[in-house]
């Protein structure tokens, strides 16, 4: 029987729940900048994402709050072949799916004000500080600094999004 599982159909796999590491972030991240990039979304349009990673076998899967889950997240999961008659879902209940979204958010809004930095050297200085933080190739933030600049709203989105995240994380891990 399929699993679904954040807006995917699954069949003939195992999905393992690990710990989501930087560079699953960061293969998000440049996921959500390519859309933007690519359509006419903006930030606020993005409430779900995926990213492959095939240098460890895993899938990573960003929910925001708008989700019709309604659960925002990070999960990342080993993928394995699997028996269709078997297939299942491991999840591990300590790790927590709401930090790496949180952190995700948090790097969004660093780049968007890097980006009102008028000096392009200090502009570019300040993106690779932030990647060096986080753990994120700095090429993926450099690049990723204008799709986020235009797809910010007059409402100022993110600030309030990441608000809203921080203040109801308690919450939003009981009812996880």
């Amino acid at each position: 029987m399929p699993i679904e599982l954040h807006n995917f159909t699954w069949e003939g796999v195992r999905l393992v729940q690990v710990e989501t590491q930087p560079h699953h972030i960061a293969g998000v991240l440049s996921n959500i900048r390519e859309t933007l990039e690519n359509s006419d979304c903006v930030w606020e349009d993005i409430y779900s994402a995926y990213y492959n990673s095939e240098e460890d076998g895993t899938t990573t899967f960003y929910e925001g709050k708008s989700a019709e889950a309604g659960r925002p997240g990070i999960w990342t999961y080993v993928v394995y072949d699997f028996d269709p008659s078997k297939e299942e879902v491991i999840t591990n209940l300590d790790i927590d799916t709401l930090n790496p979204a949180l952190k995700l958010r948090r790097i969004v809004a660093e780049v968007l004000a890097a980006a009102t930095i008028s000096s392009p050297t200090e502009q570019a200085q300040k993106l690779r500080d932030i990647a060096k933080e986080n753990g994120i190739s700095p090429k993926i933030l450099l690049s990723s600094s204008t799709a986020f600049q235009q797809s910010k709203s007059k409402h100022d989105f993110n600030e309030a999004a990441s608000y809203v995240l921080e203040k109801n994380a308690e919450l939003y891990r009981r009812l996880a």
